[in-house]
């Protein structure tokens, strides 16, 4: 996994997104094996929402983001690829954006808000950088 990590386009943003889609696999493997754990944490303000289910629908959207991340990280001047990695990452902040201000299931400080660091750094930096892979 790692001698993949040189393969990598150069630049700080392959690098970053390739290491979100491993911890993406990390936290899809939590969901399925330990569905209640971290992600009652995560939905702290109501734990009792989080089911066996919904932690497995989630391992479900994690394992896709990490598919596309991983392979967006190797194909940077893909731009389909980039677009559709770009929008799952403003899916994903909007999702916990959501969980905090709309529906108040999340709260900050909490371990939601690496998830969405990770989210909002992924989307400014994929704006910045969009010119230097997509030509």
């Amino acid at each position: 996994m790692l001698s993949g990590l040189l393969a990598l386009p150069a630049g700080g943003l392959p690098k970053f997104i390739w290491l979100s889609a491993v911890f993406s696999v990390f936290n899809t493997v939590q969901c399925m094996v330990a569905p209640l754990g971290m992600t009652r944490r995560i939905y702290s303000q109501q734990p009792h929402q989080v089911t066996p289910l919904t932690s497995h629908v989630f391992a479900a959207w994690t394992a896709l983001s990490a598919i596309l991340r991983y392979q967006c990280a190797f194909n940077m001047n893909n731009e389909v690829l980039y677009d559709i990695t770009f929008w799952s990452y403003v899916i994903a902040g909007s999702h916990f954006v959501s969980e905090i201000v709309v529906y108040k299931t999340s709260k900050i400080p909490g371990p939601v808000i690496s998830t969405f660091c990770v989210a909002i750094t992924s989307i400014l930096w994929m704006i910045k950088d969009r010119d230097v892979y997509i030509h």
